[in-house]
């Protein structure tokens, strides 16, 4: 089984359920940034790097706290851990920015364009854990 790593980023701030997506390169869909754990990083650390390559965020992973969720892509089984990541820097510029879109929005919203229901249900834990 592949493993990928990710991050479910949020703001920090007044709303706290601000949370950014980004799109698949291929299928154009919604998603965390997420992709293969980086050789000689660990998976958090490799999670905080696809943050930055994928969707131009800087932050920090809470490694205390993560989400397994089995997923299919391409037909193939896939195990992705994803991890809450605070951002603490937007970039203008990342690497995969003609690439991608990013978004910005509340959690609410990122719920109705996510497609897995796992993923709705990490993303509802980790805006859960932080409004109380």
């Amino acid at each position: 089984m592949k493993k990928r790593y990710g991050v479910i980023c949020y703001l920090p701030g007044k709303k706290q359920d601000d949370v950014v997506l980004v799109t698949s390169r291929r299928s154009k869909r919604w998603i965390f940034p997420k992709g293969r754990k980086i050789p000689g990083m660990s998976g958090p650390a490799s999670a905080r790097r696809e943050a930055y390559e994928e969707a131009g965020l800087l932050g920090r992973v809470d490694r205390r706290i993560k989400f397994r969720i089995i997923a299919e892509q391409a037909g193939s089984k896939v195990e992705l851990m994803l991890y809450p990541m605070r951002i603490e820097k937007i970039l203008k510029r990342w690497p995969e920015a003609r690439h991608r879109a990013r978004v910005i929005m509340s959690s609410r919203k990122a719920e109705k364009l996510l497609e897995c229901s796992d993923t709705i249900r990490a993303l509802r834990s980790v805006v859960g854990k932080r409004k109380r």
